[in-house]
């Protein structure tokens, strides 16, 4: 995957509200330039995600959601399993297409 190639991805609005909370709350607190801009980012992703709930990430903002993916960003732990467990999942299945 190349920086900017993107992955689409689909996640029910509640999942995907979830995510964009997570990555609004690590904007709160990031302490530096380059993680205030790439959180920026991803977010602005989220927010403006298609009418069928999609968006594209490319690897440098799935970065930044990864670095949202800690239990304070999150109403809880469960709820952070399960929506980066899916993103997880759905990066899992693009991987194995992209390598046939």
């Amino acid at each position: 995957m190349t920086g900017s190639e993107g992955i689409r991805f689909k996640l029910d609005d509640g999942a995907r509200e979830s995510l964009y909370n997570a990555v609004a709350a690590a904007r709160r607190v990031c302490v530096t330039e380059e993680a205030e801009v790439g959180l920026w980012v991803a977010w602005k992703v989220l927010e403006t995600a298609d009418p069928d709930g999609s968006f594209v990430l490319t690897a440098r903002e799935l970065y930044w959601i990864g670095r949202a993916s800690r239990v304070q960003f999150w109403r809880d732990e469960p709820t952070m399993n399960r929506v980066m467990g899916l993103v997880q999942q759905q990066f899992n299945e693009w991987s194995k297409g992209a390598s046939k």
